[in-house]
């Protein structure tokens, strides 16, 4: 999977100077490459991952997806980008709160090969939060929903996994458990991966990215 920025700029950031390694420039994420995007508080990080999925559109310049300008895709092709090609983690998390934990997992429309919903409950499991399999998700924690979350869009198949401060609610313990099963993923799928997060992240060996 290849990933190409050509001249991309917020409409806000228009008529501002920056010194950026994305905004203004030709940036390319190939498969299997791993970044930290890095920038003060709204120098665009989680912008950066809505653009690419084509969520917004509020920016000069374009966006490919192996050499296909993504204004170009259909509704068919995307379905097909956000299924097979890329998971995401967004701060909101994007849970049913009135759906069971299993449940909002069963609701991913395609399973990784190898991955079911068992392979999900034992990842949780190993996350802490085996009993809370069959509780709603508005009963946890904010914390609790970012595994659950995590577990979600590690069972799905991707090339490319989004995070967007994944591990803001989580313990150091927690956190370091989320980090082996997500490193366990990439290598697996062989996968690359785009994480922002307050902190560094040198186990999953992330090259920093400055917006």
């Amino acid at each position: 999977m290849k990933i190409h920025f050509k001249h991309v700029c917020p409409n806000i950031f228009i008529e501002k100077p920056l010194k950026s390694d994305v905004w203004n420039q030709d940036f390319t994420i190939y498969g299997g490459m791993r970044y930290q995007l890095r920038g003060q508080s709204g120098s665009g990080k989680t912008s950066f991952l809505t653009f690419l999925l084509g969520y917004r559109r509020d920016y000069t310049g374009e966006i490919f997806i192996n050499n296909q300008a993504i204004y170009d895709l259909n509704v068919d092709e995307w379905v097909k980008v956000r299924r097979e090609k890329v998971s995401s983690i967004f701060q909101d998390l994007q849970l049913i709160d009135q759906l069971s934990v299993e449940e909002n997992i069963s609701l991913i429309p395609k399973f990784q090969s190898g991955y079911t919903l068992t392979e999900g409950k034992k990842m949780l499991e190993d996350l802490g939060m085996g009993e809370k399999w069959k509780q709603k998700v508005e009963t946890l924690s904010f914390g609790q929903k970012q595994r659950v979350a995590i577990v979600r869009a590690l069972c799905k198949p991707f090339e490319l996994l989004i995070c967007d401060e994944p591990f803001s609610h989580l313990d150091k313990m927690h956190k370091s458990q989320c980090i082996r099963l997500i490193e366990k993923r990439l290598s697996e799928a062989n996968a690359g991966i785009i994480l922002t997060s307050l902190d560094g992240e040198d186990q999953l060996g992330l090259k920093s990215i400055y917006l």
